[in-house]
């Protein structure tokens, strides 16, 4: 990675640098660099700057209070998404060709949507976290934004020390397109996932149809109770400083007992142990990264943009989002590949293999 300049996520250390958490105010400089952009000045890349987030990570219209505006490159009218928006908004507008994010609940991969770009979340456990500020860190992962997804798993290997991209079993790899998953979706989303269900047969991958009928329900209450714990000192001694929906978000945790909280945590790693087993002779999942193309900037909404990213957080399976289309007004659309952690050699062929196919490339 000589010489590769990296937007880094302001909720990343920077050393000589202020970590801000998309919240106003003083903040003192960081004394050393996280362990993500250590990892990658070693592998040769230069980090340039900090780029823009929601606060705290909490929504996903990738504004802060008290920062400069962020702009969706392909359409000012539309939101960037977010938390991560800034390196989205960095990559598709040609800034960098690779920016690093954090997603708890898809926070990479619906700006990539949104932005047109490529976004990886990988497992919780891959990316060291050290100097990456806790909002909540059962989820918080950090993963990288790219114009491709060869250079989302460059910066991986990079990140990691790994080699993810180790063949995939000799075999035709297989996907699950998730049929309750689209039929919850927009027309135009619904019909780019066919396409790349239809990209990824002509490319050799079994394709096949399967429901998922699961969603993690309770995940937004875990959230709250680690939010809770994280930041809710620092929000009672200056509520003003924060947004209603953190405020409410504290709130919420603060009435969630640690007993339930475990138990909500426990059902999720039942589904992921549940839900792994009922979709072993898959590979990989296949739908849309959220159910409706890049909205209006007033019209975005945390709800509909997480609807179906949070479910990969919940279970940690590593996804990719993929810029797929667009719909008739010429907003982005994306499509994201994902599956249990053991499978990510062939989640990273596959969306490989779509990125090239919906690229036109050979």
């Amino acid at each position: 990675m000589a010489g590769v300049p990296v937007a880094i996520k302001d909720i990343l250390d920077m050393r000589e640098l202020p970590t801000t958490v998309g919240v106003a105010g003083r903040h003192p400089s960081a004394r050393s660099d996280c362990a993500a952009v250590r990892r990658l000045k070693a592998a040769g890349a230069i980090p340039i700057g900090k780029t823009a987030m929601d606060p705290l990570g909490a929504t996903t219209s990738g504004q802060a209070p008290g920062f400069a505006p962020c702009r969706n490159p392909v359409d000012a009218r539309l939101s960037p998404g977010g938390s991560s928006s800034g390196s989205a908004v960095a990559v598709a507008a040609g800034i960098v060709p690779l920016a690093l994010g954090t997603d708890t609940a898809g926070s990479i991969r619906i700006p990539a949507a949104y932005c047109g770009i490529v976004g990886f979340k990988p497992a919780l456990s891959d990316v060291p976290r050290r100097g990456c500020v806790p909002v909540m860190p059962g989820f918080d992962t950090v993963g990288v934004l790219a114009a491709s997804v060869g250079d989302c798993v460059l910066a991986y290997n990079a990140l990691t020390g790994g080699d993810a991209t180790r063949p995939p079993p000799r075999r035709a790899l297989r996907v699950a397109v998730l049929d309750d998953l689209i039929e919850e979706s927009e027309e135009p989303v619904a019909r780019a996932c066919e396409l790349a269900g239809a990209e990824l047969e002509r490319a050799g991958v079994r394709v096949e149809r399967a429901r998922l009928d699961w969603r993690p329900r309770g995940f937004g209450r875990v959230l709250g109770y680690e939010m809770a714990q994280t930041w809710g000192e620092e929000v009672s001694r200056t509520p003003a400083c924060f947004s209603e929906i953190i405020r409410e978000t504290v709130e919420m945790g603060r009435r969630t007992a640690q007993v339930d909280y475990r138990e909500a945590k426990g059902a999720l790693e039942r589904a992921r142990v549940d839900l792994a087993r009922g979709l072993q002779r898959f590979d990989a999942v296949l739908c849309p990264t959220v159910p409706a193309a890049a909205p209006d900037l007033e019209a975005e909404s945390v709800r509909v943009s997480t609807r179906f990213t949070r479910i990969f957080n919940a279970l940690d399976w590593p996804a990719v989002s993929l810029p797929a289309s667009r719909d008739p007004d010429g907003r982005p659309i994306g499509v994201q590949i994902g599956g249990p952690a053991p499978r990510l050699g062939a989640i990273l062929d596959m969306s490989t293999k779509l990125d090239r196919a919906l690229r036109g490339a050979t």
